[in-house]
């Protein structure tokens, strides 16, 4: 009992020091995007009251959707207030899973976003 009762407490602590936020997260990427050239991925971080979200530790992970191919994962660093970019290389055609994490003291939020890469 005394474990489980330790186990839980642990669990809730790891949860409160990592706290979900309500941040919006956005990509953008050039109007081309080729397979095997390094990419730039801008990505916008604002607040739910719309301010830029600054000073956040972003990642971003490219997965194929349909291949397994591993994960590519490349730190971006902020351009402007609340706006980071990375580059990534798409190493094939197909489907891809962008996933941006990011995190900033306790708070962190993450997206996925699918991306067709067509040559």
């Amino acid at each position: 009992m005394r474990k489980l009762l330790l186990a839980m407490g642990l669990t809730t602590l790891l949860a409160l020091a990592q706290q979900k936020t309500d941040w919006k997260i956005q990509y953008e990427l050039p109007k081309t995007v080729k397979a095997n050239y390094d990419t730039p991925l801008t990505i916008k971080i604002t607040g739910a009251n719309g301010k830029p979200v600054a000073g956040a530790e972003v990642e971003t992970i490219l997965t194929m959707v349909e291949m397994d191919h591993g994960e590519f994962k490349e730190s971006a660093k902020q351009v402007k207030p609340g706006i980071y970019e990375a580059k990534q290389k798409f190493i094939m055609v197909g489907a891809w899973q962008i996933e941006v994490k990011a995190k900033k003291g306790a708070a962190n939020a993450s997206e996925k976003f699918r991306y067709e890469v067509k040559e």
